[in-house]
């Protein structure tokens, strides 16, 4: 579930460019609304500034924290050794639809207590703006957000949201439109990234068995694979920002967005050696997928945790596998070997 903005007027690239500009909340500011197109609320604590922004962040972060995933390790586990059985048991099928999307909407289901969801949320698809049509639309999320709302409030539920909607900031418990922005990217946040993740780690080892048998015979690189796939991939390439705040003034200028490229910090030969091959044993990653600065995604734990149990599902599963066929968006310019986004993918063993 993408956020989608205007096109920004100019484009910031550069690790350290972008660095500097993430940390430049007052230049560069978070205070705006993407998907115009789909809602009229604000992703939260996404898309608002500093001192609000930590306040969101806070009330949120035990959801997030490292302790509270990793006590769910052995249900990730569990869910990433089954549907890898499930898939390479049958014919070559899509890998997007048939194991990375089941897994993820599986271990969200166990980290917000909602498994009777997780049937409805694979439903939805890779996007779910577009689950029921090929236009973009808010209607199937709505509806979704609404129910459990309604269910939150009403105090017939024991999980997530329940206890997100009894969250309070500054005192106040948070409105059916904050609910709404939280709950969006809750959902949204862990959803498609880690999908393309779990995908493009997929593809990588049908092309490159010698990475996979790396892994295999030196597992202790697990997590410098983690951060290089992630780096890689970039699962988000760009967000925007705005120079102008847009809840100071109804008179915004139409020249205020300012894209921010990770993945031009991602590729930057500066800081990374061969930026375009992807080294399973690369020492130091200063990767910027999960972003920098007050904004650093508060997912990233849950990420890193889910590609590392996958990893060891994979490697202990002594399955061996190459493409069968495949539909990839790459991107484009000096990043035309970069996958941007995979449409269809399939294996089989070999």
């Amino acid at each position: 579930m993408s956020v989608h903005y205007p096109k920004p007027i100019k484009v910031i690239t550069g690790h350290k460019s972008v660095r500097e500009a993430l940390r430049d909340t007052q230049s560069f500011s978070s205070d705006l609304q993407g998907d115009a197109d789909v809602r009229d609320y604000r992703q939260l604590p996404l898309e608002v500034d500093p001192p609000r922004h930590h306040l969101y962040r806070v009330a949120l972060a035990p959801y997030f924290v490292k302790p509270t995933i990793e006590k769910l390790v052995p249900i990730f586990r569990a869910h990433a050794d089954r549907l890898l059985q499930e898939y390479f048991k049958n014919p070559p099928a899509d890998v997007i639809s048939t194991l990375a999307l089941p897994l993820v909407m599986h271990n969200l289901g166990a980290i917000y207590r909602r498994p009777q969801d997780v049937a409805e949320w694979i439903s939805w698809g890779p996007d779910v703006w577009t689950a029921e049509s090929h236009v973009r639309d808010g209607k199937v999320l709505h509806e979704y957000l609404d129910r459990i709302y309604e269910e939150a409030i009403s105090g017939r539920t024991n999980d997530v949201w329940h206890e997100i909607a009894r969250l309070e900031i500054e005192g106040k418990q948070i409105s059916a439109a904050e609910f709404r922005g939280i709950a969006g990217v809750m959902l949204a946040g862990g959803r498609d990234t880690v999908v393309k993740l779990f995908t493009g780690i997929m593809w990588h080892f049908g092309h490159n068995k010698v990475d996979l048998d790396l892994l295999r015979n030196k597992p202790e690189l697990i997590n410098s694979a983690i951060q290089e796939f992630l780096r890689f991939l970039t699962p988000l390439p760009q967000m925007n920002r705005t120079t102008v705040p847009e809840s100071t003034t109804q008179d915004l200028p139409d020249d205020r967005y300012v894209g921010i490229s990770f993945i031009s910090g991602n590729f930057d030969e500066t800081v990374f050696e061969n930026p375009f091959h992807i080294n399973l044993a690369r020492g130091r990653n200063p990767h910027l997928s999960f972003g920098f600065g007050p904004h650093t995604c508060l997912g990233n734990h849950i990420a890193e945790i889910e590609a590392r149990v996958f990893l060891e599902s994979l490697l202990s599963s002594n399955y061996t596998w190459k493409v069968h066929a495949e539909d990839i968006h790459f991107h484009i310019s000096n990043l035309e070997s970069v996958p941007d986004s995979f449409r269809k993918l399939e294996l089989r063993l070999i």
